[in-house]
């Protein structure tokens, strides 16, 4: 066939030729199977420091390649999502039009483009290496172990171990912990020199004792003491971010425990900036009211007045944290978090938690000239009123914080337990929205602040902080 007759190859097609005979297929053979030399690229960071975000357009070739329509990179990014057939459906399809001068040209620009490609998306490929089972039939340990291996180890910032949902037996979790319990752990955290966030997750406490299910509490505490050992011998020193998901267990008050280690505890919280700690029972409301386990399972080593200390004690570790969420629903109590680590706090979230209103009206004190955004879920107080945490009656004359632009405060009101100011037991309202008094005049404060802050900033109103219209009360004659 005359190839100036050929019929014209699409060219989402061509680009996704050019991607499989191209560079990005070592990247994947590297990535995937390791590499044969341990020298790092040419445009990798050699040192272990580099900066934590990628670098712009404006650095990058891909912004210098100003001959390339944006069009060739969009079908580019689109292409690799595809499979494309072998060249045999090609050449019977369009016939011998590889060999036309037009496509050789057209092949050759997205080769270009694919060089570009590769050199820009390469850091952001490895930046965050998920290693969870329960997501996949693939064993997650043995492919993370060998981009351990490769130059491109330098890149990961980001590691997310553990199990996905709750456990099931016949899947290869036992083996899992074991294989992370005897030093799989430590080796990766050696190797990725440069991770600033560090996430581990733990299956449900409650769903975890069902009787279909296998998890004991030995494996439970190999898994978080491989957590605990790997911190505290394998240096880690741009570590920034601690993402938990773990139920309320001995081990895990374990994770604060003062032994004979080379590095204590409150020297690894030094650094933290971000906190997210997630106490799955995986019950809802009311979990230690109501389990679904005999009440005497949990309690014989997952009490809650045991497991407090330790996690307040966490938090109260981190000098520099700027980011602290904690989604509890069991009610811990944290009328014990003392102010004096959140001078630099941007943003605040609590849900499903106890505390007293001096506690919260401190930390809001100690960091109203940072703080940025605050989220109270159903945080319950144990005495005295929200009026008192608003700071209605502008005792300190600090409150609300000056720069709040986002405000979420949803299912807050008053325990069943407690003292309560000037109210008998049976005058206790049971929900901040219940009586429009002075805990609605402290909240419509931080409401207007927030809301004139994103106004200056050229933002809309915050979708949670809305002042409720009253009923129009229409009269029949």
């Amino acid at each position: 066939m005359d190839p100036s007759q050929a019929q014209s190859l699409p060219v989402s097609q061509l680009s996704a030729v050019t991607l499989t005979t191209s560079p990005s297929d070592s990247l994947a053979v590297v990535a995937l199977n390791g590499s044969p030399t341990q020298q790092p690229l040419s445009d990798a960071p050699t040192d272990i420091y580099p900066s934590p975000t990628p670098r712009d357009d404006a650095q990058s070739n891909l912004g210098r390649e100003s001959s390339l329509p944006p069009e060739i990179l969009e079908m580019i990014f689109y292409a690799v999502l595809e499979s494309p057939p072998a060249f045999e459906e090609y050449d019977f399809i369009y016939g011998d039009v590889f060999d036309s001068p037009a496509t050789k040209e057209a092949l050759s620009t997205f080769r270009l483009v694919n060089r570009a490609w590769n050199f820009v998306a390469t850091p952001l490929l490895f930046r965050k290496i998920q290693a969870m089972i329960g997501c996949s039939t693939i064993r997650p340990l043995d492919k993370i172990l060998m981009i351990s291996q490769s130059p491109y180890a330098l890149y990961v910032r980001d590691v997310h171990f553990g199990l996905l949902g709750i456990w099931l037996p016949g899947l290869g979790y036992d083996q899992y912990i074991e294989d992370l319990a005897e030093g799989i752990l430590p080796l990766l955290m050696s190797r990725f020199k440069n991770v600033q966030t560090f996430r581990l997750q733990a299956p449900p406490l409650v769903d975890s004792f069902s009787p279909l299910a296998l998890l004991m509490p030995d494996m439970l505490a190999k898994l978080t003491n491989s957590f605990v050992h790997t911190l505290r011998f394998i240096p880690v020193p741009r570590l920034r971010c601690l993402h938990l998901s773990l139920p309320t267990t001995a081990e895990f008050a374990r994770f604060l425990t003062t032994y004979s280690y080379s590095k204590s505890f409150a020297e690894i919280c030094a650094g933290i900036e971000e906190l997210h700690i997630i106490i799955n029972d995986s019950t809802g409301l009311g979990v230690r009211a109501t389990p679904r386990r005999p009440r005497s399972l949990i309690e014989a080593g997952f009490l809650i007045g045991q497991f407090t200390p330790y996690l307040v004690l966490l938090i109260s570790h981190a000098k520099r944290i700027q980011v602290l969420s904690l989604n509890a629903y069991s009610w811990l109590d944290l009328s014990d978090l003392q102010a004096g680590s959140f001078s630099q706090l941007r943003s605040l979230r609590l849900e499903g938690v106890q505390v007293k209103p001096e506690t919260l009206h401190q930390i809001f004190i100690e960091a109203r000239n940072t703080l940025l955004r605050v989220e109270l879920i159903d945080v319950k107080l144990l005495a005295g009123t929200w009026s008192e945490v608003f700071d209605v009656f502008q005792s300190s004359r600090l409150l609300p914080p000056p720069n709040l632009n986002w405000l979420h405060i949803s299912g807050c009101g008053y325990a069943m337990t407690g003292q309560y100011t000037t109210r008998g037991f049976s005058e206790v309202r049971q929900a901040l929205w219940s009586t429009r008094g002075q805990d609605w005049i402290g909240l419509i404060a931080w409401m207007a602040m927030t809301n004139n802050n994103r106004s200056f900033q050229g933002l809309p109103p915050c979708p949670h902080s809305y002042f409720p219209t009253p009923p129009v009360i229409t009269i029949d004659y």
